[in-house]
């Protein structure tokens, strides 16, 4: 199979092995059955190689996929330019000119990785050469000295196991908090975002957003509300300080993240994935620093991140087992109470959840356990939409929340079209504007933040009118000033998609700054709600000490590439989109020409399945981006609080994603490592 004349794609290496596994087995046959089954489905080498044929061979696969970098790279390119300015120049020129440039930035990129990737596939996990190496090292313990086994023991400690057991779990999640233990205890008490403050202050009854004294609103989901709360009581009650509760809750936490990512990372040891990737990906959550600053940060956020990533873990582990695990009551219990967590602590996460239950109806499995997890997707909504808000919220002092959150970006959208079109209104949108959002079309006009919805779209809606009649005003403002509608889209999204802006604020001259992720090192609390109970501390110098060590390394050139919001938020996802186009593609030519005989045809059925189930795989981290459409706001800006804390849940199913493409296999029945590791 090392051939210099083997296809250059990765997936057609997969699918010679695939084909020579079916007619002769994985392991035995007949050599020469495998020779000559090899040689039909090796590609002949083509006649003409020159340097123009392989660069055309090189484009060749992706044809349709080259869409996806031009359209990103149009994408960035207005946002680029709404984020300096607030506004994008469709009549000029040099946008055009920046959007070619970056699309051709992306489609090189894009091919590159998609070869990168191919390649890390084609070089995938042996685990006999693991078990080898591990004899080795036990064969060289037995001549060591004291001193040289003490040593070794410590290496093995700090060595993470990759194991799906409890005890192996446990060992790898204490590495984790061994190398988070610096942020740890710098960041004491934990970083208190503003609206967790607000959440403490509701939940010790003082009035907020309207509400009267004593009542919770649901606007910041109230189970995150009871939760903040109970521990800042417990601080109250043992330390007679609430920071001390909070921080108590950030500890744990943050051995929640450590256990869920230890999962994560032995969920990806049973692919076939590279060993030296595995080790890489390690290596990420424990020294990338975003990950123990947003694990120290106490948000809606980060509490839905830590529940989502186990259970993001248990929804792959559904799909590589073709839904046999609903079998396990232990495992569809787990399951299910952690969608529901996940649901109750992020209004997002409850349709991220559901929508992710849903796209298993597309996957080829049996129609028993698709009908089990659609009730399942069906019971958490109408649990948590439903029946929550009409028979729990009175006995529990909740008010039901609005779905003003959800129409951010459609509000601020029309907030830009009243802005530049004041006048160009009918009497009756205009009235079903006023009646339905809690601004009136005017003042929505008049308020307008290019970067910032909260003008726009207030605490709340009214909602004396039908949302069908705001819907159609919508619409119709739309058809007449879809520029204005455009506009409105890349100023408030510009943030997910451009490397750099201006500092337009309170600046006489504009000064640049890359759009980085900027995690909180102190606590940001509003002196009349969560402040009246505990009165605000300035910055320590331990958290001053990160914060300047942090900003060292995003200023710096180079290094500062990881941090960058837009590679998380639009280029790795366009990437996703354009991989799993490529293999779409390849796949289907693969299937068509499997058709010959009976064989054949079951390898085209398990390829074609084979791509669902890296498509149902990726969903939960694709949704997770496609939600970030929905903020309020995306860059971060002097005076508001950053927007990292909605990126971080991206970041660390990253891995994941990355881990499930590079792969040589599906991570079906890739249970070797753990043998030999159980062994010892």
């Amino acid at each position: 199979m090392k051939d210099k004349k083997i296809g250059r794609s990765g997936d057609t290496l997969v699918i010679q092995e695939a084909a020579i596994d079916i007619k002769t087995g994985s392991r035995g046959g007949n050599p020469d059955d495998n020779d000559n089954h090899q040689r039909l489905q090796t590609p002949a080498v083509p006649a003409d190689s020159s340097v123009w044929s392989e660069f055309r061979h090189f484009l060749q696969p992706s044809k349709i996929g080259l869409l996806i970098p031009v359209v990103l790279g149009f994408m960035v390119a207005c946002s680029s330019q709404a984020a300096q300015f607030g506004w994008v120049p469709f009549d000029h020129v040099y946008l055009y000119l920046q959007a070619v440039c970056y699309a051709m930035l992306f489609a090189v990129m894009y091919m590159v990785a998609f070869r990168g990737v191919e390649f890390a596939r084609t070089r995938a996990f042996d685990s006999s050469k693991i078990n080898a190496s591990k004899h080795e090292v036990a064969s060289r313990d037995i001549s060591n000295t004291a001193d040289q086994r003490t040593v070794s023991k410590i290496r093995r400690y700090f060595h993470f196991r990759y194991i799906e057991r409890p005890s192996a779990i446990t060992a790898d999640a204490s590495i984790l908090l061994c190398c988070w233990l610096p942020y740890i205890i710098l960041l004491f008490p934990g970083v208190i975002h503003f609206d967790t403050g607000d959440q403490i202050a509701e939940y010790y009854g003082m009035p907020l957003y309207g509400m009267n004294a004593g009542k919770i609103w649901d606007h910041h989901p109230f189970l995150d509300t009871y939760l903040y709360g109970w521990f800042a009581s417990l601080g109250k009650a043992l330390f007679d300080n609430y920071n001390i509760g909070m921080y108590v809750y950030a500890l744990l936490q943050a051995v929640g993240f450590a256990f869920g990512i230890a999962w994560l990372l032995a969920y990806l040891s049973k692919t076939n994935l590279n060993r030296k990737l595995l080790h890489g990906f390690a290596a990420f959550f424990c020294f990338f620093p975003v990950v123990p600053m947003c694990v120290m940060s106490i948000a809606k956020d980060t509490t839905s991140a830590m529940l989502f990533v186990p259970w993001a873990v248990m929804y792959c582990k559904l799909v590589d087992s073709k839904l046999e695990l609903t079998r396990n009551p232990w495992f569809i219990t787990a399951f299910a109470l952690d969608g529901l967590l996940v649901a109750l602590t992020k209004k997002l996460g409850l349709y991220i959840v559901v929508l992710c239950l849903l796209a298993l109806l597309i996957g080829k499995f049996a129609a028993k356990f698709k009908a089990t997890l659609t009730a399942l997707a069906v019971v958490l909504f109408v649990i948590v939409d439903m029946a929550l808000p009409k028979f729990a919220y009175q006995h529990i002092n909740v008010v039901p929340g609005t779905p003003e959150a959800a129409l951010a970006l459609p509000i601020q959208m029309m907030a830009r079209a009243a802005h530049d079109h004041p006048d160009a209104i009918s009497d009756a949108d205009r009235d079903a504007v006023d009646n339905y959002i809690e601004y009136s079309w005017d003042q929505i006009g008049r308020d307008y933040d290019p970067w910032l919805a909260v003008p726009a779209i207030g605490w709340t809606v009214k909602g004396k009118v039908p949302v069908s009649r705001f819907a159609k005003a919508w619409l119709d403002v739309g058809l007449r000033h879809p520029d204005s509608y455009l506009q409105g889209f890349f100023c408030l999204e510009a943030g997910w998609m451009t490397f750099d802006a201006f500092s337009v604020k309170n600046q006489p001259i504009p000064k640049p700054v890359s759009v980085v992720m900027l995690p909180m090192t102190t606590s940001d609390t509003a002196s009349y709600t969560y402040g009246v109970l505990q009165p605000h501390t300035p910055p320590t110098e331990a958290s001053e000490t990160v914060k300047q060590l942090y900003r060292t390394i995003v200023d710096t050139p180079g290094i500062n590439i990881p941090f960058f919001m837009a590679l998380w938020t639009s280029v790795l996802p366009g990437f996703v989109l354009y991989y799993l186009w490529r293999r779409r593609k390849e796949r289907k030519r693969a299937a068509a020409n499997s058709l010959g005989n009976k064989d054949d045809g079951d390898l085209a059925s398990r390829i074609i399945a084979d791509g669902r189930s890296l498509l149902l795989k990726c969903l939960p981290w694709l949704l997770t981006a496609a939600s970030l459409y929905v903020c309020a706001e995306s860059m971060s800006r002097p005076g508001r609080p950053s927007p990292t804390r909605f990126v971080f849940q991206l970041v660390l199913l990253t891995p994941m994603v990355v881990g499930f493409l590079c792969s040589g296999h599906e991570s079906q029945g890739q249970i070797a490592p753990d043998s030999a590791d159980s062994k010892q």
